[in-house]
C-alpha cells in the first residue's frame, strides 16, 4: 500500500487505488458489514434484526455501575 498523497500519484496509481477502494466496498457489501447506511453491526446486531429496523440500539451506552 502506498502512501504517497494523490498530487504525488501517477494517473495508473490514482486508478488503481480506486479500483481497489471500490473493490473492499463491494466486499464489505456482500459480506453485510454495511447496511447501505454507512453503520456497521455485529453478528448479533444483525441477528437480532438491526439492519430491518427490528432492534433498538441505544444512542447512548448505559452507565456502568461502580464496582
Amino acid at each position: 500500500m502506498s502512501t504517497k498523497e494523490i498530487g504525488e500519484m501517477t494517473s495508473r496509481e490514482i486508478l488503481e487505488a480506486v479500483e481497489r477502494g471500490m473493490a473492499e466496498v463491494s466486499r464489505r457489501l456482500e459480506s453485510g458489514e454495511l447496511d447501505g447506511s454507512g453503520r456497521y453491526y455485529t453478528d448479533e446486531q444483525l441477528a437480532a434484526g438491526a439492519a430491518t429496523g427490528g432492534m433498538h440500539i441505544p444512542v447512548r451506552p448505559k452507565k456502568a455501575t461502580a464496582a
